[in-house]
C-alpha cells in the first residue's frame, strides 16, 4: 500500500491516472473531470484484513464518480463507510442525494449504483463486506445515502480514528493491520445506533469504548478544558467507569495526556521560535505558563526555555 501524489504525473495525464486508480480500488468507480482548473492531490487503496481503504485527495477540479451495481457478480456486496475530512463530497444512490461536510459518516453500498460529486475534497472509505458487519438488510439499507444520526462524540471520534487508521495503513503501517476486528465492531455499533436499535448497537459500542476514548482525548487534547468528567460525559459513563476502563489496558490518563502536550510542546520549541513560550504552553492546553515549565521539565529534565536555547 502506499499513497501515490498526481505531483509526480505531468498535468495532462492526471485525470487518466485517477481513473486507473479508482478502477482498481475494492469498489471500482468510473473517475471523469468535468471542469479541470488545475487537478491536484493524491490516491491511496489497500487493505485492513478483509476491508479496503481508500484516501484521495481530489482539488482543482469538478469531477464525479460513478459505480453501476452488478447483481450476481463474483465479488462480495460491499458496504461502504465514508467520510470528508475537507471540502464536501456529494451522493446519489437509492433514491437520495446527500452532500455531507467534514466528521459526518455517510453509508453507500456495491448493491446500488452510485453517482457521487467531487468538489476539492479530501475523502477516506471503509469497505466492509455485508456478510462480515452481519447486519439484516432492513436495517442498513434505509440508511444510505442518509446522514447517520448519532451523537457528537461518536460521529466525531468515529470518523476521526478511521481516517487516522486508514491513512496510517496506506503509509505503509503494518500494526493496522490488527485493527480489522474493532473497525467491524465500530462501524457495526454506529451503524446500528443510527438505526434506532439500541440493543444491537449496545455490545460493538462497549466492545470499541476503549479506542474511542483514546481517540476522543486526541482530537481534545490540546483543549485546557478536557478533563476526566469531560471524556465520561461525551461517552454517557461515569467517571470511575472512565479509569476502569482505562485501568484494564494499564494507561494512566493524566500521563498520557501531559506526556503528549510536552512531546507536542518540544517539537513548537524546536520548529516554530517566533512563538513566544507562553503562547505554546497556550497552544498545548497548559493553564499558564508556570504550570507549563513544571510539567515539560518533568519530561525533559530541563526549561522550555533551556530546550528551546540548546535545539536552535
Amino acid at each position: 500500500m502506499v499513497l501515490r501524489s498526481l505531483s509526480d504525473i505531468p498535468q495532462r495525464d492526471r485525470a487518466k491516472a485517477l481513473t486507473a486508480w479508482f478502477r482498481d480500488a475494492d469498489a471500482p468507480a468510473e473517475f471523469s473531470v468535468e471542469h479541470d482548473r488545475g487537478l491536484s492531490g493524491h490516491f491511496g487503496a489497500g487493505r485492513i484484513g478483509e476491508l479496503g481503504v481508500v484516501e484521495s485527495l481530489v482539488t482543482g477540479v469538478d469531477a464525479s464518480l460513478r459505480r453501476q451495481a452488478k447483481p450476481g457478480a463474483a465479488d462480495p456486496e460491499l458496504l461502504l463507510l465514508s467520510m470528508v475530512e475537507t471540502g464536501r463530497s456529494a451522493v446519489h444512490q437509492n433514491g437520495r442525494e446527500l452532500s455531507f461536510p467534514p466528521a459526518r459518516l455517510v453509508l453507500t453500498s456495491t448493491r446500488f449504483d452510485l453517482d457521487a460529486r467531487l468538489e476539492s475534497s479530501h475523502r477516506y472509505s471503509v469497505a466492509i463486506p455485508y456478510r462480515t458487519l452481519g447486519l439484516p438488510d432492513r436495517l442498513v439499507d434505509p440508511l444510505l445515502a442518509s446522514p447517520l444520526q448519532v451523537d457528537e462524540a461518536l460521529s466525531s471520534t468515529v470518523s476521526s480514528f478511521l481516517m487516522r487508521v486508514v491513512h496510517q495503513s496506506i503509509e505503509g503501517d503494518t500494526a493496522m493491520a490488527l485493527l480489522s476486528a474493532p473497525i467491524v465492531e465500530m462501524v457495526r455499533g454506529v451503524v446500528s445506533s443510527a438505526a434506532g436499535d439500541a440493543a444491537r448497537a449496545r455490545e460493538p459500542l462497549a466492545e470499541t469504548l476503549y479506542p474511542r476514548i483514546m481517540e476522543y482525548v486526541r482530537l481534545h487534547l490540546f483543549d485546557y478544558g478536557l478533563s476526566a468528567s469531560r471524556i465520561a460525559r461525551a461517552h454517557s459513563i461515569s467517571v470511575r467507569y472512565l479509569y476502569t476502563v482505562l485501568a484494564r489496558e494499564s494507561l494512566s490518563l493524566g500521563d498520557w495526556i501531559r506526556e503528549q502536550r510536552a512531546h507536542r510542546a518540544a517539537g513548537l520549541l524546536t520548529a516554530a521560535c517566533d512563538l513566544s513560550i507562553a503562547d505554546i504552553a497556550h497552544r498545548t492546553g497548559y493553564a499558564d505558563q508556570a504550570h507549563f515549565s513544571r510539567s515539560f521539565r518533568r519530561w525533559y529534565g530541563t526549561s522550555p526555555r533551556e530546550w528551546r536555547r540548546m535545539h536552535r
